[in-house]
């Protein structure tokens, strides 16, 4: 039993609760990304799932989770077509959402439910098991932090409503109420000064906070990997794009490090 087997043995054997998940999961990406090939959209899976594709042939053994990364003209157009072409059993969660509090998509099995603080406390419906769909943009690394701190951090906290809660809450939610449109005059100017000056450097899109700054010319054009014995599209140099996120990716962290976030969920 090679190394792999063995972690996977230890974290998600067949059959175990983790392994349900993720399979769950991976339907949610062959249905998400089958859509993307059949209207050209480029997208490329990114972070532990990125990770996991090269190191383990597929999931990261303890992790529960899958993301996936298009540029925003591609992003925008995706969010159009998947109301109309997403299985019966899946759901498109936007930041247009009432109580939904983050800056990119998610896509929902209907047929689940999460359970969390965030979740419980959250006044949408649709609370079931997901994948992430993140924008990305060029931009620099200084601009984001600064539109960030005003838009990212404001739009989070108006979403989260309650201002009664506490005076905590009515403190963050009342300054955010003034923040949030110095935010959106901050994001457009920046996407104005970018759109003149084409940077480099792709990162998420704003708002949605810090990701690794990497470089388009290892990105695109895009290529391929194996993920769960399924092609995906993936950064051009994966091992240039992964060693700027992680390191020495291919080393396996000890047993204390390594992060498992296992979702509560319950089927319907």
């Amino acid at each position: 039993m090679n190394d792999n087997e063995n972690l996977r043995e230890l974290y998600n054997p067949d059959g175990s609760e983790l392994r349900t998940l993720q399979l769950k999961m991976l339907d949610i990406l062959i249905a998400v990304t089958d859509i993307c090939d059949k209207h050209n959209l480029t997208y490329w899976i990114s972070g532990g799932t990125l990770l996991g594709a090269m190191r383990h042939g597929g999931f990261i053994p303890w992790d529960d989770d899958i993301d996936i990364e298009l540029l925003l003209p591609d992003y925008k157009k995706l969010l159009k077509i998947l109301p109309e072409e997403l299985p019966d059993n899946l759901y498109l969660q936007t930041p247009k959402e009432k109580s939904y509090r983050l800056l990119f998509s998610k896509v929902r099995d209907k047929n689940s439910i999460i359970h969390s603080e965030e979740e419980d406390m959250a006044r949408y419906k649709e609370k079931g098991i997901f994948i992430d769909i993140f924008p990305e943009e060029r931009s620099y690394r200084w601009i984001k932090n600064i539109v960030d701190f005003f838009y990212g951090r404001a739009f989070r906290r108006i979403k989260r409503g309650r201002p009664f809660h506490s005076l905590k809450y009515f403190y963050e939610f009342t300054i955010s109420l003034i923040l949030y449109p110095i935010g959106m005059l901050l994001k457009w100017l920046a996407r104005g000064i970018c759109k003149i000056t084409k940077p480099d450097n792709i990162l998420h899109s704003y708002g949605i906070g810090n990701s690794t700054n990497h470089n388009a010319a290892y990105m695109f054009p895009v290529g391929k990997v194996m993920f769960e014995g399924k092609e995906f599209f993936a950064p051009k140099d994966v091992d240039t794009y992964l060693r700027k996120q992680y390191g020495d990716y291919m080393v396996v962290p000890s047993k204390e490090k390594r992060a498992a976030h296992f979702l509560n969920v319950e089927y319907l």
